[in-house]
């Protein structure tokens, strides 16, 4: 790979021509709506949920796979050549990326293929506000022309599925002037495919046995079958073009130009939202990326946590939004979206599923509010903004109130301060440990609630000074003091250099997991300095990677090694897997029981350069939700997690440009 310039990435033939070499690489193409192109840099899609154009189902649950990819073949004269490439289950055919010359990231994914002395391009990109892909294929060289064949192969599946042959599938090829169009199942959207020269012929064609070979950790080896409805078909002269436009809906052909569309695009990416002072090559990919993931609707701010999926979590939109604050201009979105998010209160929680599309908020989590009360922190150290801040005060108070009275899912503050939530029965952990009957294992006193609570306590003090609100100072204020004075007395472990996990009864488990750090990374902590210092050392001693913080400590008996399978629920995903946005979490801590911030940034810079290569494999600019290690380092979760990405550039802004 090769990187000419900030964000452009190069491959070339030593890559493209082993096979088990260009499966290293994937590329994205995103759009605002949560639209999203994937596959290989050699074409060949390597997941379920890959394609070339995926979009959200208009019911919100999910995201629908309408084409899975453009199968080609060039006619050089009467010899034939298959420059596409497919994984099926005893073999890989064609053998396209044998042609393959280069791929680019650049912004857009582009491939060349030498036929003989003819150089083919591919190029495409996403409208920013509309479900079109636009495709352009152009003969590069002088010489003779060539004929194009271009065969659709059609899913119509929800991208966590796969398609079977099935009987009833309306298999229908409906032309029109200049359009193709399919409507394979009923309550999915449409496909239709816009071309300005050339011809369409029709067939009902089966394509069976396509494998991903990045599935089979997750799913084992399955297969599925495509559908294939015919093919386009064009002469290429030398320098001559040939563009398609994939939509899920009706348009007109007429207002899509490739070179103006492609212009418009590329100066839209040019205008970044987040820059950085002096950022390397990696920051900028991450920024670029990080940007695409914003959508602006409503007058509010929406972040799309994934692409790859229709993933919604308030506490990692919350994750995102620190360095929003400090690189936006748009504070009227910002504020629009606390409001809306306060709006959705019920009973002191916030709703999970946040921002919610007509859907039904769920509430199970007792940390949500109390990261929210973090976030208007670091706002208001920020921007001093009074007016707003008395806006949402009352708010923030009730939902602190419910605690302190006690609300749903067993949730209250007991006698000695500390807030007790959940029970066996009952989980509102963002750890959710249970036993293999169902039984929830952490629930009662939780570190990393009792750690956020104390934090939003002080942070109440601290903004009812602000208002002159004396009454309110002076209980939060006991509060927070009664909350210190039994922290320690509560998860302090016996030799000083670890906290309890969760305390309920007798029990006190001494599990030392991620959560260890949230106490540290506050801006308010019930710990002494003393006691943070070893904490924090151990924390680097047991938790900490080069790729950010594991789940869980190497010497917990708990604790797995190298059989973490991608897709398991409950504890697996808590034991021992690497979580890559947790590195400002610790990079935070750093900074504050650091005496020389030189040797943290030198720490960012070469400690954890591995993490920011992260974004030169797998999928390219982009940083996985986890991460475990076994014979070689496997990507778990989200392929594509925005919070990692907000949570380097987080860290690159603490360790570079905070005042």
């Amino acid at each position: 790979m090769i990187g000419d310039g900030l964000v452009n990435m190069k491959f070339h033939k030593d890559v493209l021509k082993n096979i088990s070499e260009f499966q290293r690489y994937e590329w994205m193409e995103t759009n605002a709506l949560g639209s999203y192109a994937s596959s290989s840099i050699s074409g060949m899609n390597l997941r379920r949920n890959q394609g070339l154009l995926i979009v959200p189902h208009n019911s919100g649950k999910g995201k629908v796979v309408t084409l899975s990819k453009f199968e080609e073949t060039v006619f050089v004269e009467n010899r034939l050549f298959e420059i596409s490439t497919n994984q099926y289950l005893d073999t890989i055919y064609p053998h396209g990326y044998q042609y393959q010359e280069k791929f680019e990231l650049n912004p857009f994914p582009s491939f060349v293929y030498r036929i003989e002395d003819r150089r083919v391009r591919k190029t495409l990109f996403l409208l920013e506000q509309e479900n079109v892909l636009a495709v352009r294929y152009e003969l590069l060289n002088q010489g003779r022309p060539v004929t194009l064949v271009i065969k659709p192969f059609i899913a119509v599946r929800f991208n966590d599925e796969l398609n079977r042959e099935i009987q009833g599938l309306n298999t229908d090829t409906y032309q029109g002037n200049s359009f193709v169009r399919w409507a394979p199942r009923p309550e999915m959207p449409e496909l239709y495919i816009y071309f300005k020269k050339g011809e369409f012929n029709t067939a009902t064609l089966w394509y069976h046995g396509f494998i991903y070979p990045k599935d089979y950790d997750r799913f084992g080896i399955s297969k599925e079958d495509l559908f294939n409805p015919g093919f386009f078909q064009v002469e290429l002269k030398p320098y001559e073009k040939f563009d398609l436009f994939v939509s899920t809906e009706d348009m007109n052909l007429d207002l899509k130009n490739f070179e103006e569309l492609y212009y418009q695009e590329n100066q839209r990416r040019k205008k970044k939202l987040f820059n950085f002072k002096n950022s390397s090559a990696a920051i900028e990919r991450i920024s670029l990326n990080f940007e695409r993931a914003f959508l602006f609707r409503d007058n509010k701010v929406r972040i799309h946590i994934d692409f790859m999926s229709s993933k919604k979590n308030l506490r990692f939109f919350l994750f995102c939004l620190p360095i929003y604050i400090q690189k936006t201009n748009s504070l009227t979105l910002f504020k629009n979206t606390i409001e809306d998010i306060l709006k959705y209160m019920d009973s002191g929680l916030l709703p999970v599923n946040y921002p919610l599309d007509n859907e039904k908020p769920v509430y199970n989590q007792a940390d949500l509010g109390l990261w929210l009360i973090y976030l208007l922190y670091l706002y208001f150290k920020q921007y001093d903004d009074l007016e707003f801040l008395e806006t949402i005060y009352e708010k923030l108070r009730v939902m602190v109130e419910a605690f302190i009275k006690g609300t749903t899912f067993n949730i209250y503050a007991d006698r000695d301060g500390l807030v007790f939530v959940g029970d066996r029965t009952i989980n509102v952990s963002w750890i959710p440990v249970k036993k293999q009957n169902g039984e929830v294992l952490r629930y009662g006193k939780l570190l990393e609630v009792n750690a956020l609570w104390y934090n939003a306590l002080k942070i109440m003090e601290h903004f009812g000074i602000l208002l002159k609100k004396k009454r309110y100072v002076n209980k939060y204020q006991k509060l927070a003091s009664k909350v210190k004075q039994n922290f320690v007395k509560v998860f302090g472990t016996k030799d000083k250099i670890g906290l309890y996990d969760f305390v309920h009864q007798d029990v006190q488990n001494n599990d030392f997991r991620i959560n260890q750090i949230i106490p540290l990374a506050l801006p308010f902590s019930a710990l002494d300095d003393d006691y943070a210092a070893a904490l924090l050392k151990r924390i680097e001693e047991e938790l900490l990677t080069p790729y950010g913080l594991r789940s869980q400590s190497i010497y917990d008996s708990g604790y797995r090694k190298g059989d973490l399978k991608d897709g398991d629920e409950g504890g697996d995903f808590y034991a021992g897997a690497v979580w890559p946005w947790s590195v400002s979490l610790f990079v935070q801590a750093k900074l504050k029981y650091s005496q020389k911030p030189q040797e943290v940034q030198g720490l960012w810079r070469n400690y954890f350069r591995p993490l920011l290569e992260l974004t030169e494999e797998g999928v390219l600019g982009y940083i996985p939700e986890g991460l475990h290690f076994n014979e070689r380092l496997n990507p778990l979760g989200s392929e594509d997690f925005v919070p990692a990405l907000a949570s380097v550039m987080w860290s690159e802004f603490l360790l570079n440009e905070e005042k």
